[in-house]
């Protein structure tokens, strides 16, 4: 198994500072902060911390979303709330575990930032789907 070297996760890390600093602050409270207190974050204890936010707020969303589509999902049948609570439990495992991936031996303090980010991504792309499903699908 070939792992990345450190002028690999020197990149990785410099990609996911830009992807970061690009990305867009979530929720009317965060807006209204006067100040971003990642936007500066440069060690790698700051980064981490600041992707594990930027996962939490993904995950915030990613609930709202949930709610939202569980009450259009509890008209459509009786099963349909259990068929959507069941798939949200499975979708939670892969998750998880999809992520898990980048906790390898070799990647040292960037781990956090890395697991962070992945569950960001698959938590963000989840919450289109829920909000799509809330949507009745264009019903």
């Amino acid at each position: 198994m070939i792992l990345p070297g450190k002028n690999t996760q020197r990149l990785l890390a410099g990609a996911l500072i830009a992807a970061f600093a690009s990305m867009p602050v979530a929720g009317a409270a965060a807006q209204q902060a006067a100040e971003n207190p990642c936007e500066d974050a440069q060690t790698q204890l700051e980064l981490n911390e600041c992707s594990a936010r930027a996962y939490q707020a993904a995950d915030a969303e990613l609930n709202e979303a949930y709610k939202a589509a569980m009450d259009v999902v509890k008209d459509w049948s009786p099963e349909s709330p259990e068929k959507l609570r069941d798939a949200q439990r499975s979708w939670i495992g892969y998750r998880d575990k999809a992520c898990l991936v980048y906790q390898y031996p070799e990647s040292g303090s960037i781990t956090p930032l890395l697991i962070n980010d992945c569950l960001r991504k698959i938590t963000a792309d989840r919450t289109e789907d829920l909000k799509a499903l809330a949507q009745g699908l264009g019903n």
